[in-house]
């Protein structure tokens, strides 16, 4: 999913991504009722994120994709984030954090505010209340309230709420605009889509007042998330968007900046629909190529009751 992490007073920030949580999410459904269409639910996941369906139960993984510099040998780990998840995934990260000279993160705030005090005195915002009230319902864990932001190695590598919202002003990227162009480009796409299991309203409806609800709804909507890169292509359309591709720029910049600065063991944690546009940037304008890539499992989803 397209995963961003904005802080609680960032106010078009906060109310886009965790509104898009729910709706690559809950696309499913908002599809349904807008559209009157179906979205097709597929078992083969891309390289960043994966729906994996195990001999007992299932699991929403992460890829962590490992590049590797020509010429310098730096070495950069692409940490692709989910931004609910089980806290022994973020209690995971945490650890694998500290390996790094430095970890590059993700996050719309305002310039002074200090990561590692996020949640000290803090008004919550309505769609932050609305984020964790889908964490509680899905039984998971929330990021900002799980990964420590607080260590040195960790860098900012992201735009200010002022000049996220100055941006989007000056390409007149709203809400409604980005949602719409989402909702287009998927549509567009299931046309094309045969022979694919579709999610259909009677499964949601059962999940939604299933007895399970909680380890039901992750079923659902881990196969929602495994379609990232067909949603994030319509989310970040021909000419690119703010919320993606102008902050992956960020995030590159700053990148370059601590490799000159003599860092060779480094981490982009950013949420995993950045990871296509950011890798295939590395690849074709920075000297990196791919290595390895290996799997964290943010969901850990028991056997469904039969």
């Amino acid at each position: 999913m397209p995963a961003i992490a904005f802080t609680a007073n960032t106010r078009y920030g906060s109310g886009m991504k965790r509104h898009l949580h729910l709706v690559l999410g809950l696309g499913v459904l908002v599809a349904q009722f807008v559209f009157g269409a179906e979205i097709p639910a597929k078992k083969a996941g891309s390289d960043y994120l994966r729906f994996h369906e195990k001999a007992k139960g299932a699991a929403l993984q992460v890829g962590i994709i490992s590049l590797q510099h020509k010429t310098t040998g730096a070495k950069v780990d692409l940490v692709g984030a989910v931004h609910i998840g089980d806290a022994d995934y973020y209690r995971t990260l945490n650890k694998d954090f500290k390996k790094y000279d430095a970890v590059l993160y993700e996050m719309v705030k305002p310039k002074d505010l200090d990561p590692g005090k996020l949640n000290q005195g803090r008004k919550q915002s309505s769609v932050s209340f609305l984020q964790r009230f889908m964490k509680t319902q899905l039984d998971l864990a929330y990021q900002l309230d799980e990964v420590d932001y607080g260590p040195k190695n960790f860098v900012h590598a992201d735009m200010t709420d002022k000049q996220f919202a100055k941006r989007q002003n000056a390409r007149g990227e709203g809400m409604f605009q980005l949602m719409m162009r989402m909702m287009k480009e998927d549509m567009a796409r299931q046309k094309g889509d045969n022979g694919a299991a579709d999610i259909s309203m009677g499964e949601l409806m059962r999940a939604l007042f299933s007895p399970t609800r909680a380890v039901d709804l992750k079923y659902l909507l881990a196969r929602q998330f495994n379609e990232l890169e067909r949603l994030t292509a319509g989310l970040d359309g021909k000419e690119g968007s703010v919320i993606l591709t102008e902050r992956n720029t960020v995030a590159l910049k700053v990148l370059e900046k601590e490799m000159k600065a003599g860092r060779k063991n480094l981490a982009i944690f950013y949420g995993a629909a950045h990871m296509p546009d950011i890798e295939k940037r590395m690849i074709k304008n920075m000297g990196f190529e791919r290595k390895a890539t290996r799997w964290l499992t943010a969901w850990d989803l028991p056997a469904r009751r039969k």
